[in-house]
Parts: structure tokens; C-alpha cells; sequence
């Protein structure tokens, strides 16, 4: 399905991709967009969980400490499973916003969103004050759950370098666990049936399911399960 003209997430995307080159060297550029190029020469999503899978269940710890079952959460409904990389990312809190712009159109749909990354949880909770995210941000910590749905990769020296230099430092942010490895972008649709109805994969995380095609597909699903 092609994606709206005006979608305001991805155009929101698209800006943070622009605004680099004011930010970073020509350098540290260039480790974030060989690191980038690598992951989609390689494939690194091949292996991620597609369309018709099942989907893995878990018991992750939202950022106030409580546990979450994704399967306990379709059992009232389809669910919208987002990993991202953490709130330091500056194209993850962006795509978080716009999914918080369309969450009351989710819910309407019957849906629960859930998002997922490897950050511990005082970081997630930093991250649903500072964005105002009505939605449950879990610690996949170890990256375990990343991990059965085929989307973890490691990141190169290189490009933890460049983080250094920005300041963000994996192993304080996800513990010893997450030091050099993170999550790729990832948007799932999962059924009431445990089913992954939708599965996009960007290697690419500057690129993002739009919001406003995840509200599509909910609806799809929905009358497909009407019918």
C-alpha cells in the first residue's frame, strides 16, 4: 500500500535525516551511514519474523516496574509491537510522538500499542515524561526478546565510537547486556490469534512504518475479522 503524501511522521523522519549535517562531522556521517548501507547490504532483517508467524510471547517490566504479557494483552484485542533503539535516538522519539498522535485512532481500532527496546527502565520512564506517551514502554533487557523475533545486530566499534563522542554510552543506557548490540527497527501487527498480521523491518532506522498505514492495517484486520 503506498503511503500517504502528506504523512506527517515520515516527513517529521525526514527532516531528522536532513538536520544531521548541521549536528555531526562529515565523519562521524560517515560511520552512521556505512554502518547503515551495511545492515541492508547484508540483509540484517532476512531473518526477522515475518507476516503469518506466530508471534513469541514475553514478560518484560514496563518503565514503572510492572510486568507485561503480550500474550495476556491480545487476549482483549490485536497489538501493536514497536522496538526501537532507545529515547537517545533521536528518530526513535520522533516515531514515538507520531505513534502517541495516532494512538487514540489505535485504540478506537481495539488495539493496545507496546513498545519495546533494550533501555533500562529509568530511561524508558524518562523517555514516555519527556514525550508525554500514554503507552507502555518495556526493558527487553539483554535484548532476549529482540533476539526471538530475529532483529538484533551488532553494532560495529566505529559506530560506538561515534556514540561516545556523542555521549551516549550503550552500557550505561541498557547495561552490560545491550553494551554493543541493539535492535533493528521494527513495527508489527499482531492478531487476537497470536499471529503477526503486518511485519515491517527497516535496517534503515531512519525510516519508520508510518503511524498512519499501522491504522490502516488495524482496520483491515478488523474488517477481515467482522466478515
Amino acid at each position: 500500500m503506498s503511503s500517504p503524501a502528506a504523512a506527517p511522521t515520515r516527513a517529521e523522519l525526514a527532516e531528522r535525516v536532513a538536520a544531521l549535517g548541521d549536528m555531526l562531522s562529515a565523519d562521524q556521517l560517515r560511520v552512521m551511514r556505512d554502518t547503515i548501507r551495511t545492515l541492508v547490504d547484508r540483509g540484517a532483517g532476512d531473518a526477522a519474523l515475518k507476516s503469518g508467524a506466530p508471534a513469541p510471547d514475553f514478560i518484560l517490566p514496563t518503565s514503572d516496574g510492572t510486568p507485561l504479557r503480550l500474550y495476556e494483552k491480545l487476549s482483549h484485542g490485536p497489538v501493536v509491537l514497536i522496538f526501537f533503539r532507545g529515547g537517545w535516538c533521536p528518530f526513535c522519539e520522533t516515531y514515538l510522538r507520531g505513534l502517541q498522535r495516532e494512538l487514540p485512532r489505535l485504540q478506537e481500532l481495539g488495539a493496545e500499542l507496546i513498545a519495546v527496546s533494550p533501555q533500562l527502565p529509568d530511561g524508558s520512564l524518562q523517555t514516555r515524561i519527556d514525550h508525554a506517551l500514554n503507552f507502555p514502554l518495556v526493558t527487553d533487557a539483554g535484548l532476549r526478546t529482540a533476539d526471538q523475533y530475529g532483529l538484533v545486530y551488532n553494532v560495529p566499534p566505529t559506530l560506538l565510537r561515534v556514540y561516545a563522542q556523542m555521549g551516549i554510552q550503550l552500557d550505561v543506557l541498557n547495561g552490560d547486556a545491550g553494551a554493543d548490540r541493539l535492535p533493528l527497527a521494527a513495527s508489527y501487527v499482531i492478531g487476537s490469534d497470536h499471529k503477526i498480521a503486518r511485519a515491517e523491518i527497516n535496517e534503515d532506522y531512519t525510516k519508520r512504518y508510518d503511524p498512519s498505514e499501522i491504522v490502516v492495517t488495524l482496520a483491515k484486520l478488523k474488517s477481515h475479522k467482522t466478515r
